[in-house]
C-alpha cells in the first residue's frame, strides 16, 4: 500500500487489517511506562487514533479533536505513535490534557497493523484511525491517503456512536 507525504509517495509496509477483522494484539507502553497489551483495552468501544508524531501540527490537531469529541461519550479513545513516553507526557502537560497515549517503541503495533513508514530516515506510523467494538472486532478503518491531512473525524465518530 502507498500513501503520500506532501504529494510524494511513501510505501506502507505490511498488511492492514480491514473492517470485520479481529483487532490484532500488540504490546505498547502507556504514559506510566508500563507495557500493556492492546487487547486488554477492548471490552468497550475504542477509537485507535494513530499519528506519525504528536509534536507536529496535524498530529496535534488530530489528538486534540478526538479528545474533544469523545470526552462526553462512552467511547474509549487512545492515541498511538512512535513518540516516547516522555514526549507524549510532555505534550499532555503543555496542552493541559490527559489523553491516553500508547508508545509503539518496539514496533509491535506497526507490524501488527501494517502501518510502518519511513520518513526522512525515521521509522514512523502512518496516520490512521480504527474503531473497535466491544468484542474486539474492527468496525471502521481509515488510513489517511495524504499523511499531512487530518482524518475524517465525523465518519469514525458516527460508527463508534452506533456501537
Amino acid at each position: 500500500m502507498q500513501v503520500k507525504f506532501d504529494g510524494s509517495p511513501l510505501e506502507v509496509k505490511g498488511t492492514q487489517p480491514t473492517v470485520g477483522d479481529k483487532a490484532p494484539n500488540a504490546n505498547l507502553v502507556n504514559g506510566k511506562g508500563e507495557t500493556v497489551a492492546l487487547n486488554d483495552l477492548f471490552g468497550k468501544v475504542t477509537i485507535l487514533s494513530v499519528v506519525p508524531n504528536v509534536l507536529t501540527r496535524t498530529c496535534e490537531l488530530q489528538t486534540k479533536r478526538f479528545d474533544e469529541v469523545t470526552s462526553d461519550k462512552d467511547i474509549q479513545y487512545v492515541t498511538i505513535g512512535r513518540n516516547t513516553v516522555e514526549e507524549f507526557n510532555q505534550w499532555n502537560t503543555e496542552n493541559e490534557l490527559t489523553v491516553d497515549t500508547l508508545t509503539d517503541s518496539t514496533g509491535d503495533f506497526g507490524k501488527a497493523y501494517g502501518l510502518d513508514i519511513e520518513l526522512d530516515g525515521n521509522d514512523l506510523l502512518t496516520r490512521a484511525v480504527f474503531v473497535v467494538d466491544t468484542d474486539g472486532t474492527i468496525k471502521y478503518v481509515e488510513i489517511v491517503d495524504e499523511v499531512v491531512n487530518e482524518p475524517n473525524y465525523d465518519a469514525a465518530l458516527e460508527v463508534a456512536e452506533k456501537l
